[in-house]
């Protein structure tokens, strides 16, 4: 089985449903301008430093960026790892598994949360979308992760809740594992198939402990 395994962050790791319609919300405030409910899903692919920047002037931008970070510090006291993901990280690193995290978000709030939670040790290796040139969906943070640990991009199996860590993972033939564990879990569209899909962390870890 696979001795790398890449995590996704929100939705997958951490449990931020319904945080991000509020450290939005503070960020955009000043400026009086409105967002549609698909908001989320429309910036997904953008650079983190760049979602403000079809909506806002460039000094207005970096302003909503300074509040989003600040108003992301006030809610990661309140972002919980879901139940059970610590221990299915525990018999990872207990089998000798590397493992790391690639997500859409910026790199200082992913690790200022891991810190918070206490867990940033498990992991060898994190990569952002301030870390690559593109963001998800596109390849670059599976390809960034094969070449650090010198393997090929078939090593790496993916653990993601949104088609975005799917659809790359499976177009570069990395093992995929849609994580359908969050209150409201996105469904895949119908071109897309995980290889496997769990709906709760104990199944996941179960899982784990049998096939790895």
């Amino acid at each position: 089985m696979r001795q790398h395994w890449v995590f996704d962050f929100d939705g997958t790791l951490v449990n931020t449903e319904g945080f991000f319609g509020k450290t939005i919300g503070y960020a955009l405030q000043p400026f009086g301008v409105s967002i549609g409910p698909n908001f989320i899903e429309e910036i997904r692919h953008k650079h983190p430093n760049q979602i403000f920047d079809h909506l806002l002037k460039p000094n207005e931008a970096k302003e909503a960026l300074d509040r989003l970070a600040y108003m992301g510090r006030q809610v990661a006291d309140e972002t919980p790892m879901f139940t059970g993901m610590e221990d299915v990280l525990k018999t990872l690193a207990n089998k000798g598994h590397r493992i790391s995290i690639w997500t859409g978000r910026d790199r200082a709030s992913t690790v200022y949360i891991l810190e918070k939670r206490g867990v940033k040790k498990y992991f060898d290796r994190i990569v952002s979308g301030t870390c690559v040139p593109k963001n998800k969906p596109e390849i670059d943070g599976l390809m960034e992760l094969s070449r650090h640990f010198d393997v090929k991009a078939q090593s790496l199996a993916m653990v993601g809740d949104h088609h975005h860590d799917i659809e790359p993972a499976r177009g570069l033939g990395c093992l995929s594992v849609h994580a359908r564990w969050k209150k409201n879990p996105h469904l895949l569209p119908g071109n897309i198939e995980a290889e496997h899909s769990f709906d709760s962390v104990p199944k996941f870890h179960d899982w784990i402990k049998t096939h790895t």
